[in-house]
């Protein structure tokens, strides 16, 4: 007997055979896929399912897997957008501020199960979250409170820390629960020890919440002498290896050839390298060879700032994958508009609308980030066998209808993340009809409200929200 029977869909596979089922079927037992194909096969005849779910008029994928975000950008989203313009480290200090000076651990968990719903409510199933802008490194109590606020909501997540970025030092604030606080300075060497202590802590608590080893960047680091940046790239990567779990980061023009020339064991289909701009010729031949990954966000600040060759990359054979960096200061967590902003942004940049049809579009939310983090023989297609992380899209809606010719470009070019009726995480309905079934909603974000005021009074910078010229058509010089 099946625990979850979903019938009458359009099942769209994401398999390697690129299978879909025009009227198909999907059965979960317990936490993994145990059946997928037409309603023709079952002859007429349902299986025995302890439930048995009618999805005529869906369209059921595997869930979509963000492979980054920012735990904290859900308490920070807009704050100060009209400031950042013009310098490109105001994000930095304005972020350091808030999560070095601003939070405490209810902060953290109150922003992760925020993050998490927000995910789960646009059919995201697994998601990457570092643990700060740069990563908070003097205290691991934020990676647990993430952890635990993302498992609260159902969904599949990968949160860590790891050495952090200049400037420095940094000062950090602990506040008692009568409001007052301590306040010290922080070691960028604290990094090492704590990135594995969080490790340690938190491995195997949670079902599926997993610490990883997220540094806020890999190479050679501002404000760090290369020697000192080796020593921490190499211990980065050797706590990855001795965990078994990702080694996640950002990284720059020179940041794969200082990796290369130093610690070359370090790339590897392990490693994940997010916005991967401004990258010479030999180093994109590196990624080619290593097999490691790029993880593209189309809308984020430094897509803006520098260029990732999207299409250079894809045919040099580079791993890559499309992600949305989170929340702040302007984005979202919503994988369905990154999906659109990639064609765009790659089509413009060529004047050719022959680049990224939309069933590679589809792999690079699903199968592809679901490689780069060691899952894809459990996330990323819906297949026998594998873990039943799955959703369903509502597709009787005029921006939708007709639907049943050329179903995934209709979804990749027109659905949005509000279209996502159902999310299914390792077997379990984690929202039903919209609705969040393993947390009370509204109370989530009456949570969340609270944890922003909380913070929004320790910072107590009115100009981060106060924009004099909303309505100008330039927002200002930044401050």
């Amino acid at each position: 007997m099946y625990d979850l029977l979903l019938i009458n869909a359009c099942v769209i596979t994401v398999n390697k055979a690129h299978d879909v089922f025009d009227k198909g079927y999907v059965a979960v037992k317990g936490d993994h896929i145990a059946a997928v194909g037409p309603m023709a096969e079952l002859g007429g005849q349902l299986p025995n399912a302890k439930r048995c779910v009618d999805l005529s008029g869906h369209a059921v994928l595997p869930g979509l897997v963000d492979g980054h975000g920012h735990a904290g950008h859900c308490l920070t989203k807009t704050l100060g957008e009209h400031l950042s313009g013009n310098e490109t480290d105001f994000w930095t200090i304005m972020a350091e501020d808030v999560y070095y000076r601003s939070s405490d651990e209810e902060f953290w968990y109150a922003e992760g199960a925020l993050a998490a719903a927000e995910r789960v409510k646009f059919g995201t199933t697994t998601a990457v979250s570092m643990v700060g802008s740069t990563p908070r490194i003097d205290w691991i109590a934020p990676v647990g409170a993430n952890l635990a606020g993302s498992s609260s909501v159902g969904i599949r997540q990968f949160s860590g820390i790891g050495t952090a970025n200049a400037p420095w030092p940094k000062m950090a604030r602990y506040y008692n629960k009568d409001g007052s606080f301590t306040e010290r300075e922080v070691d960028p060497n604290e990094a090492l020890a704590n990135t594995e202590a969080s490790l340690k802590a938190y491995t195997g608590k949670f079902p599926l919440a997993t610490p990883i080893v997220a540094p806020g960047n890999m190479g050679r680091r501002k404000g760090m002498d290369p020697e000192t940046s080796i020593i921490h790239n190499r211990r980065m990567y050797e706590l990855s290896r001795e965990y078994n779990v990702p080694l996640h980061t950002h990284a720059y023009g020179g940041d794969v050839q200082f990796l290369w020339d130093h610690t070359p064991e370090v790339l590897g289909p392990w490693l994940s390298l997010t916005h991967s701009t401004g990258y010479s010729e030999e180093e994109l031949d590196i990624l080619a060879k290593t097999g490691t990954y790029v993880f593209h966000g189309p809308t984020t600040n430094a897509h803006w700032y520098g260029h990732c060759p999207v299409m250079k990359m894809l045919d040099k054979g580079i791993n890559l994958a499309v992600i949305t960096d989170g929340t702040a200061p302007d984005r979202s967590f919503d994988l369905w508009r990154d999906m659109k902003n990639v064609q765009i942004i790659q089509r413009y940049e060529y004047r050719t609308r022959n680049l990224l049809p939309c069933g590679k579009v589809l792999e690079l939310v699903t199968i592809e980030p679901a490689k780069a983090l060691g899952i894809d023989h459990l996330v990323g297609s819906l297949e026998v066998g594998k873990k039943a992380d799955i959703i369903a899209v509502d597709v009787m809606q005029p921006h939708l209808a007709p639907f049943g010719v050329m179903p995934v470009q209709r979804l990749v070019y027109h659905a949005m993340g509000q279209d996502v009726d159902w999310t299914i995480v390792n077997g379990k309905v984690v929202m039903e009809d919209r609705r969040l079934m393993l947390t009370d909603e509204k109370a989530l974000l009456r949570r969340a409200g609270e944890a922003f005021e909380t913070m929004m009074k320790r910072l107590n910078r009115p100009e981060l929200i106060d924009n004099p010229r909303l309505y100008d058509i330039r927002q200002g010089q930044a401050k």
